[in-house]
């Protein structure tokens, strides 16, 4: 009787000990993922606010090189309208939707442009560093993507689905656009063409 309660009590004391372990790898895993995602996000947004800076010159370049004003107004209206919704902080799903429309606009802009044969290097130079800030945004968003779906992972699990959302930790939404997301046209009026020096 008096050798069972030393194996009893090293069998408890190593069962605690292995739990105690788990738990501190699920809340440093947990706040690892944390923080990836948000430094994931953070770097998407800084590729997709450079893309917005970029839209101006290249609409521009595109104006003086009289390409086709409907796919310069769409250009332009989409890129105002990734301009609200990121200012509105709305759900990641609209977002996405606003970014996915920039992007079709400024694809369909380059090309109009490339096949016109008539821009010149202010518009080559703008559609060049639009197109590798392109492929950055398609890595930063799978990276991210990534990232928030392992959280989530973590945050649905049965088993360590409790310690996280003890943390107070949730499940990100993904970068991804939902049928859901509300689809707006903005009225754009005619981008001016540019004033030249005399």
């Amino acid at each position: 009787m008096t050798s069972v309660a030393p194996v009893v009590l090293t069998v408890v004391a190593a069962t605690l000990v292995v739990t105690l372990a788990w738990l501190v790898s699920v809340v440093r895993r947990a706040r690892r993922t944390v923080d990836t995602v948000v430094a994931g996000l953070h770097l998407l947004e800084v590729a997709l606010d450079h893309r917005r800076l970029l839209v101006p010159e290249l609409a521009r370049a595109a104006v003086g090189a009289e390409l086709d004003r409907e796919a310069i107004n769409q250009a332009v209206g989409a890129r105002s309208w990734s301009a609200i919704v990121r200012e509105r902080r709305v759900d990641l799903g609209a977002r996405a939707a606003a970014e996915n429309a920039l992007s079709a606009a400024v694809h369909h802009l380059v090309c109009a442009g490339r096949e016109s044969g008539r821009v010149r290097w202010d518009f080559t130079s703008a559609a060049s560093e639009l197109d590798a800030l392109e492929r950055r945004i398609a890595g930063a968003v799978r990276v991210y993507n990534a990232h928030a779906a392992a959280l989530s992972g973590l945050v649905r699990s049965p088993l360590t689905g409790p310690v996280v959302r003890t943390l107070g930790i949730g499940a990100p939404d993904l970068f991804v656009e939902t049928a859901t997301a509300p689809v707006h046209v903005l009225e754009v009026p005619d981008v001016p063409a540019p004033a030249l020096a005399a």
